[in-house]
């Protein structure tokens, strides 16, 4: 059965796509799964992408003409069969994939699913040599659900770390995870998307978006968990506080021994601190009302947010 395709330029919150099941699962490092529901019920403009992303796009053709002639050189043929097609699930018609670049190696019938990324340097301890399948799971995940959308049973995953470094990843389809990540999709999609019921949060960023209003009732009623985990963060909180002051007199005793040095070496001859002088900007916003107050008021806002704040409650009784 041939493959269902989706035009350039869809609304990609009607569709749960490859780039979104780690989220679903709640290991994407860069989006929770309330991060996700809210871009589905109220997605963001294209131009909001994060510059990091924007990025790996652009290097996208770079990456797939360096992955060909590797595996070229490895002696393998290799037929370009397309690149960014978007499919449809034959199922589900909220799941979807879109495949960076598609080949056929050696003329073999069945075709390849690959996944391009840019990996900046400092990531290279995340994943292992290339040809084995050390790599970060999400990205696993990102490539198996695409294995799943389009009924296929190989990928690769190619990563270019810094400029010139590429590694080939393959994955190989296991039907049971497969349709793990099938299931928890369906459900995410069903219960939260379809039903308007966002996830339970997982971050504190996550409750400042969830929870933004104060609610109707004024106060909670600690129960024994509640109330060992207020205790156990007044407790954590006098720790950080004593820890801090007492950092302030180390400080000040470097400093004093400083005097007007910029920089303290060990007897490795290693710099362990240093102390310079540095120059920045800042707008003097009370001269600024004084000189131009119209202008001040013009670009003056009002903010509101909920701000969590610990009382120095009674334990008596607790």
């Amino acid at each position: 059965m041939a493959l269902q395709t989706i035009a350039p330029g869809h609304d990609r919150a009607k569709y749960l796509g490859g780039s979104d099941i780690a989220a679903v699962l709640g290991i994407s490092p860069w989006k929770t799964p309330l991060d996700l529901y809210l871009d589905k019920i109220k997605p963001r403009a294209e131009g909001e992408r994060k510059p990091v992303l924007t990025r790996g796009i652009r290097w996208e053709g770079v990456v797939s003409e360096m992955l060909v002639e590797r595996l070229e050189a490895d002696g393998h043929s290799v037929e370009i069969v397309g690149s960014n097609n978007r499919y449809r699930d034959p199922q589900h018609d909220f799941m979807a994939a879109e495949i960076d670049f598609e080949v056929r190696l050696d003329g073999a019938e069945e075709i390849t699913n690959v996944e391009l990324k840019t990996v900046h340097p400092f990531k290279m301890k995340e994943w292992g040599e290339s040809d084995t399948d050390h790599m970060p799971t999400h990205y696993t995940a990102q490539v198996m659900w695409g294995l799943g959308v389009t009924g296929r049973k190989n990928g690769i995953l190619a990563a270019l770390f810094g400029a010139d470094e590429l590694r080939a990843y393959p994955v190989d389809r296991d039907e049971e995870t497969v349709q793990a990540l099938r299931s928890r999709g369906a459900d995410f999609w069903g219960n939260h998307v379809r039903a308007g019921v966002p996830p339970d949060p997982i971050s504190i960023r996550d409750t400042d978006r969830l929870f933004y209003e104060d609610g109707e009732a004024d106060a909670l009623q600690a129960d024994p968990a509640l109330s060992e985990w207020l205790m156990r963060m007044r407790f954590i909180r006098a720790e950080i506080k004593a820890r801090e002051a007492e950092a302030e007199v180390l400080e000040f005793q470097i400093r004093k021994a400083m005097g007007t040095n910029t920089q303290v070496l060990m007897p490795n001859g290693k710099a362990a601190c240093e102390w310079k002088a540095r120059t920045g900007t800042y707008i003097d916003e009370a001269e600024l009302k004084k000189a131009h107050p119209k202008i001040a008021r013009q670009f003056t806002r009002k903010w509101e947010k909920r701000v969590f704040n610990l009382k120095h409650f009674d334990t008596t009784g607790i």
